[in-house]
């Protein structure tokens, strides 16, 4: 009885699917390996979420409308760290190092805000979510 490779080797067109076959399983592997760095830049980890450079662009482009500025609904104002992390009419938003106890973060995660707008995108909430539990660095 002919063992598999005698079988490829008998069979040329056999031997070059099975070749194409291990070359797209390396190609998925590459793939998914690589997939891992360049996902990256939409979703930071704990501790290297920047205040300046990924949260307050977020406030900036959907929370400020109602809180900063002129308007500060429950006077909350979002314009700063400084505000931000004082809170509003209802106490601070923000508990470092602890998205479930932030209020913030669980109206975003509620889809309760922002209310006008569409929600934010999950790459945008996990954002949050990591620079709080980070602690909430002024960085």
């Amino acid at each position: 009885m002919p063992t598999s490779l005698q079988k490829l080797k008998n069979n040329p067109r056999a031997g070059r699917v099975a070749v194409l076959a291990v070359l797209v399983v390396l190609f998925v592997v590459a793939l998914s390996a690589c997939s891992g760095a360049a996902g990256t830049s939409a979703t930071a980890t704990p501790g290297t979420v920047s205040f300046s450079k990924d949260v307050m662009p977020i406030l900036q482009s959907r929370c400020v409308n109602c809180h900063g500025g002129q308007h500060t609904q429950k006077g909350l104002d979002m314009t700063s760290y400084a505000s931000l992390m004082a809170g509003g009419d209802n106490g601070t938003v923000i508990t470092p190092g602890n998205p479930d106890q932030s209020s913030f973060i669980q109206m975003v995660v509620q889809g309760k805000m922002p209310k006008s707008g569409p929600h934010l995108l999950p790459s945008q909430i996990q954002l949050l979510t990591d620079w709080v539990k980070a602690g909430a660095l002024n960085n």
